[in-house]
């Protein structure tokens, strides 16, 4: 009996310490902000920069994050949609008029003319590439028909997109108290940006000429990261101090485009923290199909008839590596589109994919084959009078032509008659 009763004992005890243990845990993590990683925790970068965010350029998974969506100022957000709006709201090769304004703002280097005229492409390429303040102005005065219209512009298609912790009150990103930005709404605009292919090949470019009436120059982008990180693919730099940057740039590696965002980083840390953070992407997160077009993911029965439900295109997605990342997977089925007619881009179902940082990827689901009403017995005969329609006319052709030769038969035959009975009358 007593050592049974100390067997209890220790079995209570060791309950006691397992629960003990877990609620400390709970706690502890709660109070410390620890969350689940895909990775661990000793295996992500230290970094100085104030501010900084790696996602993927598709999906926006995020891959690291630090304090995204703490207010942070920095003129990269400014040239950013600048940039943008100029592409979707005018034509790349319009015309836009130096004013006494653009030429006189803090931060002009492009030594523009008065009333002399030069493209939207090239003015956003020189605001892009080396922060060319005046060909802000230009493209803000053309675009907007002035700084203060522009800026409305930028805040309403900055709350169009969702990015709801920023604000602008100037197009040249020069510093205001008032103005202000996340890392996180700023990875949301350079997808948004990279969707358009004129803006992505501009954040592409390494160096471009410039061509004026007096002199050629070379805008070469301040972002060095295309010379020293193998495989990027698109940059910007920005800052107000010299001694303190920003930077956005995307490398491509085993088909995997990543974006990385840093703010307020010490000017000799921006490049290798950058490296240091695509690196850690890179090495830990793999590029992988997470559905393959024409695979089966649900069987349904339609009548008695089986059809089965693909997605009709490969759906990628990033995940860490050595795991397959999905929290949870769920199929919702439209009842309604199972009903005949149905044909093959019938999008009859929705499969649900969570991942385990709450990336939602939802794919439409497809017949494999078409369901039509069945027919009735005169719908048949009409189908099938319709597919012999030449052999039946042929037919009818014959009947005719045989009608044709009866009648003219018969008429030989009562001529005949007529002509005999009249033979006979003359004889009498």
């Amino acid at each position: 009996m007593l050592l049974r009763e100390k067997s209890r004992l220790f079995h209570r005890w060791l309950v006691s310490l397992i629960i003990a243990a877990l609620a400390a845990f709970v706690f502890l993590s709660a109070f410390t902000g620890i969350t689940a990683s895909a990775v661990d925790q000793e295996n992500q970068p230290s970094l100085e920069a104030i501010s900084a965010l790696l996602i993927d350029a598709r999906r926006g998974q995020v891959l690291y994050a630090k304090s995204a969506d703490e207010h942070v100022k920095t003129p990269l957000t400014n040239r950013l949609l600048t940039a943008l709006i100029a592409l979707e709201k005018s034509s790349a090769d319009a015309m836009v008029t130096a004013s006494n304004e653009a030429i006189s703002v803090e931060g002009a280097s492009l030594a523009l003319t008065v009333g002399e005229k030069y493209s939207v492409r090239n003015m956003i390429y020189a605001m892009l590439l080396t922060g060319a303040n005046d060909a802000a102005i230009a493209i803000a005065e053309h675009v907007g028909g002035g700084e203060a219209g522009f800026v409305q512009l930028m805040n309403e298609y900055a709350a169009k997109i969702g990015m709801t912790d920023t604000r602008f009150t100037n197009v040249t990103g020069l510093y205001d108290e008032n103005q202000y930005t996340t890392v996180r709404d700023i990875a949301l605009l350079v997808r948004t940006a990279l969707a358009n292919t004129e803006f992505n090949k501009v954040f592409s470019t390494q160096a471009k000429p410039w061509y004026d009436e007096n002199r050629t120059l070379l805008l070469t982008n301040t972002n060095s990261m295309f010379w020293t990180y193998e495989g990027t693919d698109g940059g910007i730099l920005g800052y107000f101090d010299p001694a303190v940057q920003s930077i956005v740039t995307s490398a491509t590696r085993n088909s995997m485009r990543l974006v990385c965002i840093l703010v307020d980083v010490p000017a000799e840390k921006v490049y290798t923290e950058s490296a240091q953070l695509f690196n850690y992407g890179f090495d830990n997160y793999r590029y992988g199909t997470l559905v393959a077009a024409g695979s089966v993911q649900k069987t349904v029965t339609v009548g008695d008839e089986t059809v089965n439900l693909v997605p009709t295109a490969d759906v990628h997605y990033i995940y860490p590596r050595g795991q397959n990342y999905i929290r949870n997977v769920t199929i919702n089925v439209d009842e309604a589109k199972l009903k005949p007619p149905i044909t093959k881009n019938s999008i009859v179902g929705i499969m649900t994919f969570t991942l385990m940082d709450d990336t939602v990827i939802n794919v439409e689901l497809y017949p494999d084959k078409e369901i039509l009403p069945k027919k009735t017995e005169a719908q048949i005969l009409k189908e099938r009078i319709k597919e012999n329609m030449e052999l039946i006319y042929v037919v009818i052709g014959l009947v005719i032509l045989e009608i044709i030769l009866l009648i003219s038969k018969l008429v030989n035959l009562i001529r005949k008659k007529r002509i005999k009975g009249k033979a006979r009358r003359i004889r009498r």
